[in-house]
């Protein structure tokens, strides 16, 4: 009887993302991985923008799976080398927030369970944001999560607690709204914007998400705009946020779109993935349907 061919699956590690050690990753891999579909081999990351080389030269040498092993910057690394290829994307969320992994229902620090998806999980197609700039997975826009992030990466600490506090010294201390115009599909607006946000997925991170409908299926983005408020009305917003009611704030609008276009002024700090950095030009975002393979559970049908 003719056996099956084994997959080959990549694991790419990154030993710094999150609040959680990796150290014990590798051993709960070797633990709980099925050797009669998968053949793996790990890898770690050891600078910025590893995690794309890694996987870039995992689709050369013909592997099926690469795991990403970290956050949501991570995972946003190594799907820029997928685009294009039938090698297929899974996760084990190890970051701070774990968006990505969360709208998939992949539970986050638990090698065990993200193991059992890759196990018996079934590959999909999912949507990419492209830019001028890169691709995107999850999220990306500017305003005060943009400049939080950047302020967020040089932490000594991370997880929700320091995310917290970051955003409450940008809000007390430092922040100032970007001007911008913004083309939405066919729709232009113009002003001083405190948050603008672009979903593929649901999720900013921390099980924290805006909208409740965002697929990373349906070909559009889910954005959220918003202008500056006095900061008494936060605890109101953030209550609405929290509930996915962004259409009970007076100073938010709402808009689904396939294609974006921002003319933002020098210092525009924009975040991808979570990832910030500062972008002299305009910056364009567009849909690419069904543009890489996604290992997610087998009972996952909204996602």
């Amino acid at each position: 009887m003719e056996t099956q061919k084994k997959k080959k699956v990549m694991f790419v590690i990154n030993p710094i993302s999150g609040v959680y050690k990796k150290k014990n990753v590798p051993e709960k891999v070797a633990r709980y991985i099925d050797y009669v579909q998968y053949d793996y081999t790990i890898r770690f990351t050891h600078y910025a923008g590893h995690a794309s080389l890694i996987a870039q030269q995992a689709v050369e040498e013909g592997y099926d799976v690469v795991v990403a092993v970290g956050g949501d910057g991570s995972i946003n690394e190594i799907a820029q080398s997928l685009v294009g290829s039938e090698t297929a994307l899974a996760v084990i969320p190890y970051g701070s927030g774990n968006g990505f992994g969360r709208h998939l229902k992949i539970p986050p620090r638990d090698v065990k369970g993200a193991i059992n998806v890759l196990n018996t999980g079934k590959i999909v197609k999912i949507d990419l944001v492209k830019s001028n700039v890169r691709y995107f997975i999850s999220n990306a826009g500017f305003g005060i999560d943009s400049s939080v992030a950047r302020r967020f990466k040089h932490h000594n600490t991370r997880g929700l607690s320091s995310y917290a506090w970051a955003m409450v010294k940008e809000l007390l201390f430092y922040f100032q709204p970007f001007e911008a115009k913004i083309d939405i599909d066919d729709i232009t607006v113009e002003g001083s914007w405190f948050l603008f946000t672009a979903f593929n997925a649901n999720q900013y991170g921390y099980d924290y998400a805006v909208f409740p409908f965002t697929s990373l299926k349906d070909g559009v983005l889910d954005v959220i705009l918003m202008t500056h408020f006095p900061l008494k009305k936060l605890p109101y917003i953030v209550a609405c946020l929290m509930l996915k009611r962004p259409d009970l704030i007076a100073e938010a609008q709402s808009y689904r779109a396939k294609k974006i276009t921002i003319h933002g002024n020098k210092k525009m700090v924009y975040q991808f993935d979570g990832d910030a950095f500062v972008y002299h030009d305009d910056v364009t975002m567009e849909v690419v349907p069904q543009a890489i393979n996604v290992i997610v559970p087998q009972e996952l049908n909204a996602y």
